[in-house]
């Protein structure tokens, strides 16, 4: 989920007179003269999760940097020529239509800011007091950039801003972006760090002239109309999540790793993995800011911080408070999260990641019948590292799923666990998988639903008519799914059974239901369905070379994506192109459509 502020600039026509300063198209130049350039909310913005204003997230003021282009021969400039100067704009109650400028109570005509304040932008509007700006109807085109920051972390430079020409696409007139140094202040500890809550950059807006004439100038980002302006907050936001769906037991306790062969700290007692980042508490250093132009997102803020990234990732302390009497969650929808509440970790984007984030846990079952423990030591999971892409102002859940066929060691060289069963054959079940729900396993399988567009949870695992996609890693490679034919490595399987209560859908029982291949009737059944079936999928299960991300922006991974998934239970079946623990190569996620 993510969170966007939206400010608008009305631009309204609010003065009568004429000026030479505007010449061009006179069917296009209001018949009214100058239209003042004013910024302000077409409604009042609020963020999901506080219930915030934009105005007081931004704390009611904003810096924003305007260009245009006003080539006569119709060819772009090398450069834009500057028309607002890192003004700075500032919210009053109950100011609109006070001046032609001010329509929506933002001002910026006769601030002056402070020589303090100055000093840390670059460049600056100058000591004298900002004066009013017009649209100009010969230009071709407007580009608006903006940032906020805490006023007081600017006036101590905590915060120094800087319009820079760093670009995306280094031919691309207008993208200019920012270079943003933190910094602390204070002679001695206890230093003060800038707020980094409080730092918004804005989405980059272009503004093109219309070529033909009677355009609405009162519709959004019209030329001479609406402004809208996107602040995104600068950090990204993480929690992890583990559940789990072993019949019979419980899981009591659990240890995380934080390296493949070294177990974390035990009296940090904190949700670890490997994955690279930059912690955002106390940092000091330089921010990038450039903007998106890859064909997919345009014009997005995209941050990167200096410094060295962490190893690893160390979240919140709740999972150690699991035990015999509150043992650790059974479902999607209500995993046991790393923080209460499951509240997020705030941490510095991160969206040129090219690394998968490692997970290695130890944990106990437990059975409250008999009070026998299992100890389980080093079962893993992967995350593909094009899901660690962290942006500004997004959130991002990551959930685990431990289930019998796990890949940690049980004692005696035995991997995995399996049930105990008596029988005149006996059959050993497949190794299984944790959830992004990710899998606990090697190889790993990843794995979430679309619906309308958007990211869905809510159910395990996922509400009907859900697009769900899965990737597929061995180790640490990305693998391609392949459905029919030579080398198919990916099947999926329609599962029922008769008695959910004494034959439960589990990755071991699928395991053991399709390896059988027994005729007559049994109490679980596995059904091939990969080639599709119009009463389980809208279009039969396919590869896919991109997912969606967060609003649509697709990531691009081989994927396995099944369509308008109906209600019902689905196991998705990964063979490896080797085994990777004694002749185990197949591995069955399971996935409940409800």
């Amino acid at each position: 989920m993510k969170k966007v502020l939206i400010l608008a600039s009305a631009i309204a026509a609010m003065t009568a007179c004429t000026s030479d300063n505007f010449v061009g198209d006179d069917n296009i130049r209001e018949a009214n003269g100058q239209a003042a350039i004013s910024f302000g909310f077409d409604v009042p913005a609020v963020t999901r999760a506080t219930g915030q204003t934009a105005a007081e997230a931004l704390s009611n003021q904003f810096i924003v940097y305007g260009e245009k282009n006003e080539t006569d021969d119709g060819k772009a400039p090398t450069d834009g020529n500057l028309v607002i100067q890192n003004y700075l704009v500032k919210y009053t109650d109950n100011t609109a239509y006070t001046t032609t400028s001010n329509t929506k109570n933002w001002e910026y005509v006769g601030i002056q800011a402070s020589s303090e304040y100055n000093a840390n932008i670059t460049p600056n509007s100058g000591t004298a007091a900002q004066t009013v700006k017009y649209w100009d109807y010969s230009a071709d085109n407007y580009v608006f950039t903006a940032v906020s920051a805490k006023q007081e972390d600017i006036t101590a430079a905590r915060v120094k801003i800087e319009k820079t020409t760093a670009k995306e696409d280094g031919n691309k007139v207008y993208d200019k972006g920012y270079s943003i140094v933190l910094a602390k202040s204070g002679d001695a500890e206890p230093y003060t760090y800038p707020d980094l809550s409080k730092l918004y950059f804005a989405d980059r807006n272009e503004i093109t002239k219309p070529s033909t004439a009677g355009t609405d100038r009162t519709a959004e980002n019209a030329y001479g109309g609406n402004v809208t302006l996107k602040f995104r907050n600068l950090l990204a936001h993480v929690r992890a999540g583990v559940y789990e769906t072993i019949p019979g037991y419980a899981i009591t306790s659990i240890k995380f790793y934080v390296s493949s062969a070294e177990a974390k700290l035990e009296e940090t007692s904190a949700f670890g993995a490997i994955a690279p980042n930059i912690k955002a508490e106390n940092y000091v250093g330089t921010l990038t800011v450039t903007y998106y132009n890859d064909g997919v997102t345009k014009n997005q803020p995209k941050v990167t911080a200096s410094g060295t990234p962490n190893t690893d990732l160390i979240l919140g302390t709740n999972l150690s408070t699991i035990s015999t009497s509150t043992p650790m969650g059974t479902a999607a929808n209500a995993p046991t999260w790393d923080t209460s509440a499951g509240a997020y970790t705030k941490v510095l984007p991160q969206i040129n990641n090219t690394t998968n984030l490692k997970l290695k846990v130890d944990y106990t079952l437990y059975n409250s019948v008999t009070g026998e423990t299992i100890k389980v030591t080093g079962a893993t999971a992967e995350v593909p590292a094009q899901y660690l892409a962290w942006k500004p102002n997004y959130k991002y859940t990551y959930l685990f799923k431990i289930s019998d066929g796990g890949n940690g060691s049980t004692g005696g060289g035995v991997t995995g666990l399996y049930p105990i069963t008596f029988d005149a054959v006996t059959v050993e079940a497949e190794d299984g998988q944790a959830e992004y729900i990710t899998t606990v396993s090697e190889p790993s399988i990843t794995t979430f639903g679309v619906k309308d567009g958007r990211y869905v949870t809510g159910s395990n695992d996922y509400p009907k008519g859900s697009d769900v996609y899965a990737t597929f890693m061995e180790g640490s490679d990305v693998k391609e799914p392949v459905l029919s034919g030579t080398g198919s490595n990916v099947k999926v399987y329609k599962v029922e059974t008769s008695d959910q209560t004494n034959f439960p859908i589990t990755e071991a029982s699928v395991a053991e239901a399709v390896a059988e291949n027994a005729t007559g009737t049994k109490k679980i059944t596995a059904s091939d369905v990969t080639s599709g079936d119009a009463t389980n999928f809208t279009a039969a299960p396919a590869k896919v070379a991109t997912v969606p991300g967060e609003d649509g922006v697709e990531i691009t991974i081989n994927a396995l994506k099944l369509t308008g998934v109906k209600a019902g239970t689905y196991a998705i079946e990964y063979t490896a192109s080797t085994a990777w623990t004694g002749d185990h190569k197949t591995v069955y996620k399971i996935i409940t459509v409800q």
